[in-house]
């Protein structure tokens, strides 16, 4: 390792060094995201609510379910309540769920938004109580119970998320349990009840009421919580859909060492720091130290000059047939390396072999073979016959020299 390398990676780490105490030492933002997670403790998650529901719920009578419910139900038949608390109720309501409750299961969902084809199912409206209002202005809404055990007892709910309430329902299936009073004085039903088929289906729209602000704030919502949840019956075991609201599932995570890093924005930072300075480094480290490489000039290839000295040769020398017979023996060659023929004997016979496989003209065929078959037999040949063979030889080959080039 050279001292360069040793300054570079001195200088890395410290700035690594730096960033790390810089974010460490930062105070973290508060995350209001309505995540409602059992695991995290942000002010809009679960963590209390998950660690206080078994004090509400009987021993053993709570059950967190990580599958969906059609997944849960396709596997247990046994008559259970049902309890969903999210923000959004949309990916947990389906027709096999109404299809449990209507055989004698309940169904208890918080939720501050609903799917339109749920609330049509149960003849309900489910909308804004006031356009108008900004719910950046309205600082609190007063939740109340229409319970004899509430009596005249108010929860005051801060902040607020949700101005949607049950605008109209049918009244001969549907009861009230609790009301909200905007700050306009005006009350409309957050919680009811709706009896559907052998079971009943609790709908209430302000689940902010289970999180860990609203638990933990000096005007705690534990009260308002266990009375709504004292209309979940006992008589059958609660089974909580928490999918995607936790990391407890019981099964192995499997994380690696990347993805702990990356959960975290300052071991991000840093990570990405890294890398970016490692990079930096064998970038312009190898551009410095790269060595000029020479250049070699190529073998020339002297196999044409060879072989046009070699013809220059013969023709000055005057041995006209010594060339004639070598133009013969290449042709002959080339014939049998391309169509794979027997050249020992140049009859009709293989005049029709070689016009079937090579598709030449049958006439410059037989003309070829009629010139080799009289050379062969004397021998002899003038000027003239070498620039016959040659143009004989070069209108065969004139295609397949074509497609070489």
């Amino acid at each position: 390792m050279d001292k360069t390398f040793k300054i570079y990676l001195a200088v890395l780490l410290g700035v690594i060094l730096v960033v790390f105490f810089i974010q460490k030492s930062r105070p973290k933002p508060v995350d209001w995201t309505p995540t409602y997670s059992l695991d995290n403790k942000n002010p809009l998650d679960l963590y209390v609510f998950n660690h206080e529901v078994d004090k509400i719920v009987p021993k053993g009578q709570l059950k967190r379910v990580t599958e969906t419910p059609y997944e849960y139900i396709s596997k247990n038949k046994s008559k259970v309540n049902f309890l969903i608390i999210k923000q959004n109720a949309y990916d947990y309501i389906d027709s096999t769920l109404l299809k449990e409750v209507r055989n004698g299961c309940n169904l208890w969902i918080s939720a501050e938004n609903y799917v339109k084809s749920f609330t049509d199912t149960l003849k309900l409206q489910y909308a804004d109580a006031d356009p108008s209002i900004s719910l950046r202005k309205i600082d609190s809404i007063k939740l109340s119970l229409c319970m004899s055990s509430w009596h005249a007892k108010t929860f005051y709910l801060r902040p607020v998320l949700n101005s949607f309430t049950f605008t109209k329902m049918d009244s001969s299936v549907t009861a009230i349990l609790g009301t909200t009073q905007m700050p306009d004085n005006v009350v409309y039903p957050n919680f009811i009840r709706i009896k559907y088929g052998k079971g009943y289906i609790y709908l209430h729209n302000q689940p902010q009421v289970f999180t860990n602000v609203a638990l933990l704030s000096d005007a705690s919502s534990a009260d308002y919580v266990a009375h709504i949840f004292s209309y979940i019956t006992h008589d059958k075991p609660v089974v909580w859909f928490v999918k995607g609201q936790t990391r407890n599932t019981g099964e192995p995570i499997n994380e690696t060492i990347l993805s702990v890093i990356f959960r975290y924005p300052a071991l991000r930072a840093t990570w990405l720091l890294f890398i970016y300075g490692m990079l930096l480094y064998i970038l312009f480290n190898a551009k410095r130290r790269q060595r000029v490489v020479p250049v070699i000039t190529p073998l020339k290839n002297t196999t044409v000059e060879f072989v046009q000295t070699i013809g220059n040769l013969y023709f000055l020398e005057g041995d006209i047939p010594n060339i004639v017979e070598k133009k013969i023996i290449y042709f002959l060659d080339r014939v049998r390396h391309r169509y794979y023929l027997d050249t020992t004997k140049m009859d009709d016979s293989f005049a029709d072999k070689l016009h079937s496989k090579s598709g030449k003209d049958k006439a410059l065929i037989e003309s070829i073979l009629l010139f080799i078959n009289n050379f062969e037999k004397t021998k002899s040949a003038r000027q003239t016959d070498l620039v016959k063979l040659n143009s004989l030889t070069e209108e065969f080959w004139k295609e397949e020299n074509k497609t070489h080039n």
